[in-house]
């Protein structure tokens, strides 16, 4: 049907190819199913995300970056096209970014760096491409830059001496301009210099329309987003998503303004300074649960409690550094010299920080952060009810081992004189959901025991990977090229569900039932948007899947055309 369909139309475009198919439900010759069906998937990046070409140009056309020196390889982290200057820190990204937004200059940058680490979030945020020698498609890179839209690229051959990086026959310094040209499906390309780029704007667009008719098909099933700011919740809704699987909010802590308050929280040691570093950063939360709630009215958030672990908040630089002194400077709250604090972020430092201390064992033991974001959750839903706006919180806690665990934290504790409140135990604490995210092959084996606790499973697929496997999603990227070569593994497990992570996940959706009937269950890892993981959803009784705002488009229709041979 597909084919014959292209014979009649030839459309060159993705959006001749879209606006042929609705042409086609109109005229009566299709019905919605069968144009849903006729898609090819792929073709949506060149609607959703930027690529080389000329303004208006077909994808039949000569690129626009004939001419450049271009190498040719790496790991597609995010996809699309981006071109500008390179830099080789955050600090130096936003305030080259700043300068030249202040003369009137091309503000694109890309920022270059050896691996991404969670304080790098605001750059990859600012940033045109990120270009990363470490990682692969699941590293934070990756993950981060495909939420906010960015163009990723891994490069392994990378090497970056002070300011200059070598690629293969390519050499660059900081300022210099190179173009990350990063299909969908194919090979990705470096050039050197600045190439033609299309921007995407589906203002209008034939997509939108397509969406709809796709979301007609999809029943008892949803498709969500994983988003923790305003901006992303707003991308997300026009493009179809039905809510927030996974509101990240250790990403809400990395912003100017706040990543100093919560450093003061971590490196305290009273409870007054505690407690101050706290409510400052509780009427922030607040303000950011509220805005993202109010877009997302009569839609499930999600809201996944504090996850990272927790030297990712400390200075990593001297210019950090010296930033955080001048905070606490000012701030006259501690008189902690830079060799104290120094000391302080050295007590942090862990060998094995992914199994370290994180996702709910901050919680263990630092109860007063989950109460925090609690107390700003419960704050942000009585503003909504003020407004008579409907509201569906659901609160997660990452990285659950048993059934003990989640209940300590869910429901609090007394013990030889010493007492844990829980988030139930938070002042006014409402009646909404409390989750457990499924990312250890433990708690999967435990699902029976945790859904007694439990109202609904998340499973955190980038996590339970590499978990399962032994496989560090970070630095796989060295080693998975010759495991594909011996054909040792089918594809990469970070971009397609492992048939032993599908097991685990099929018996925890299977024993989190038969103690909980009602148990709703998701997925919110990178594989969301992928069709294979969304048929494998289906087929086992997940409710949903969660995918970055630009991928919601593609899980939809994926969703639909599953659905629509299932009739």
């Amino acid at each position: 049907m597909r084919e014959t369909l292209r014979l009649k139309s030839a459309p060159q475009t993705a959006e001749d190819e879209i606006k042929f198919l609705l042409d086609e439900v109109k005229r009566g010759t299709l019905d919605a199913a069968g144009a849903v069906k006729a898609l090819d998937l792929s073709r949506l990046n060149e609607i959703l995300h930027p690529r080389i070409n000329a303004p208006g140009a077909t994808c039949n056309e000569v690129s626009r970056a004939e001419g450049l020196p271009k190498w040719t390889g790496g790991i597609s982290g995010a996809p699309g096209a981006a071109a500008g200057r390179v830099y080789f820190s955050a600090d130096a990204l936003l305030e080259a970014k700043a300068l030249a937004r202040q003369r009137g200059e091309d503000t694109r940058c890309i920022l270059v760096l050896p691996a991404a680490f969670a304080g790098d979030v605001k750059a990859i945020k600012a940033a045109a491409g990120v270009l990363t020698a470490q990682g692969g498609y699941a590293a934070h890179a990756s993950v981060v830059a495909r939420q906010y839209g960015t163009v990723s690229l891994v490069a392994p051959e990378l090497s970056i001496t002070d300011k200059t990086a070598v690629l293969g026959g390519l050499s660059f310094s900081e300022g210099d301009p190179i173009t990350l040209d990063v299909p969908g499906f194919g090979i990705p390309s470096v050039y050197q210099g600045i190439a033609e780029i299309s921007e995407p704007d589906i203002t209008g667009s034939a997509l939108l329309d397509f969406i709809t008719l796709a979301k007609g098909l999809i029943k008892n099933f949803q498709i969500r987003v994983n988003a923790e700011t305003p901006e992303d919740a707003e991308k997300a809704l026009s493009l179809g998503a039905e809510g927030i699987g996974l509101c990240r909010t250790e990403h809400m802590f990395f912003k100017p303004e706040r990543i100093n308050p919560f450093r003061e929280l971590i490196l305290s040691e009273s409870g007054e300074a505690r407690n101050k570093a706290l409510e400052k950063l509780r009427e922030m939360q607040c303000d950011d649960f509220y805005r993202i709630f109010k877009i997302m009215a009569g839609k499930h958030v999600t809201i996944r409690l504090l996850d990272a672990p927790l030297h990712e908040f400390m200075p990593r630089s001297d210019a950090d550094l010296a930033s955080y002194m001048d905070h606490i400077s000012a701030s006259k709250e501690t008189a902690l010299s830079g060799d104290e604090v120094l000391a302080r972020i050295e007590t942090l430092r862990e060998y094995n920080p992914m199994l370290g201390r994180r996702g709910c064992r901050i919680a263990v033991s630092y109860p007063e952060i989950y109460a925090m974001q609690v107390r700003a959750i419960v704050e942000a839903v009585h503003k909504m009810h003020d407004e008579k706006l409907d509201v569906q919180p659901e609160i997660m806690v990452p990285l659950v081992m048993n059934a003990a665990e989640l209940k300590l934290i869910a429901y609090g504790k007394r013990a030889e004189g010493a007492s844990y409140a829980g988030i139930a135990g938070v002042e006014e604490f409402l009646n909404c959901p409390i989750g457990a995210m499924i990312e250890l092959p433990a708690a999967a084996l435990g699902a029976g025991d945790i859904a007694r606790y439990a109202q609904f499973f998340s499973f955190g697929t980038n996590d339970l990977t590499q978990t399962t496997l032994g496989l560090s999603r970070d630095d796989a990227a060295g080693f998975l090229p010759a495991y594909s070569h011996y054909d040792l593994l089918e594809g990469n497990p970070f971009s397609v569900l492992d048939e032993r992570v599908k097991e685990l996940i099929a018996l925890a959706v299977d024993r989190g039932r038969l103690t909980r009937p009602d148990l709703v269950c998701g997925l919110c890892g990178e594989q969301g948007a992928d069709p294979a993981a969304i048929r494998f959803c289906i087929d086992t009784g997940i409710n949903y899947v969660s995918c970055s705002p630009y991928a919601v488009p593609a899980a939809i229709v994926a969703a639909a055309q599953i659905l629509a041979e299932k009739k």
